[in-house]
């Protein structure tokens, strides 16, 4: 699977990250990001969170 983060499709600090044919917005990247945030991450690139 290709994986890959684009910085420029996004707002200020936001960008995308893809991961096959899904992807997901990364907010801002010099910040943690909460459980909710991360699972809904997850969720948008089809990936288990038990996978880790």
């Amino acid at each position: 699977m290709e994986v890959r983060f684009v910085a420029s499709e996004g707002a200020g600090s936001h960008g995308t990250l893809y991961a096959g044919r899904r992807k997901t917005t990364v907010k801002d990247r010099k910040k943690e990001i909460g459980k909710g945030l991360l699972s809904k991450m997850l969720a948008d690139l089809g990936i288990d969170r038990n996978d880790f």
